[in-house]
C-alpha cells in the first residue's frame, strides 16, 4: 500500500490463478514529494511471475513529447524515468490522443500526465490491450480507459 499519494492492491483472477498488482498513484505538486512517491514505487517493484499495472496521474510528464511547449524539466523527466526503467514499466500507448489534460486558456499548455504503465509479465498474459480517452470531459483531465478485446491468456 502506498501512502496518501498512492495505493496498491492485488487481484486474483480465479479460473486463471494469476495475481494481478494493480497501483494507483497520483503524484504530489512539490518536487520534494514527488521524489519519496517516486521511491515509494521503486519499494513495490515486483518479483517475476506478478502482473504489474500502475495507473497513473504523477503530476508530472516522462517524455518531453508529452507536453506541447519546450519549456518541459527535463531533470523531472529523468527522475521519473529512474523510477519507472528499474521497476521495468512500459507506458501503455493512448490510441485517440496526444495529450490528456490541458490548463484551458486562450493559448493553451496541452501535456500528457495521466498514463497507465505495465510490466513484461502483464504483456504476455494480456493481449491487445488499448488506452482511449473520451472526447469530451468536464475537467481539464480526459479520463482513460483501458480495455482487451480478448481476456486472460
Amino acid at each position: 500500500m502506498l501512502d496518501a499519494s498512492g495505493i496498491t492492491s492485488e487481484v486474483f483472477h480465479l479460473s486463471t490463478m494469476i495475481v494481478i498488482k494493480l497501483t494507483t498513484a497520483y503524484g504530489p505538486m512539490t518536487y520534494l514529494q514527488k521524489d519519496g512517491s517516486f521511491a515509494e514505487l521503486l519499494v513495490h517493484k515486483l518479483c517475476l511471475g506478478v502482473m504489474w499495472l500502475v495507473t497513473s496521474e504523477f503530476n508530472q510528464i516522462y517524455r518531453a513529447r508529452c507536453k506541447n511547449r519546450r519549456d518541459t524539466n527535463i531533470l523531472r523527466v529523468t527522475h521519473l524515468c529512474g523510477t519507472l526503467d528499474p521497476c521495468e514499466l512500459k507506458d501503455i500507448h493512448l490510441q485517440n490522443r496526444k495529450f490528456t489534460w490541458c490548463n484551458e486558456r486562450r493559448d493553451p499548455t496541452l501535456c500528457k500526465p495521466d498514463s497507465y504503465f505495465r510490466n513484461t509479465y502483464w504483456d504476455l498474459h494480456i493481449e491487445n490491450h488499448v488506452l482511449a480517452a473520451p472526447s469530451s470531459s468536464l475537467s481539464g483531465h480526459r479520463p482513460l480507459f483501458l480495455a482487451s478485446d480478448h481476456g486472460l491468456k
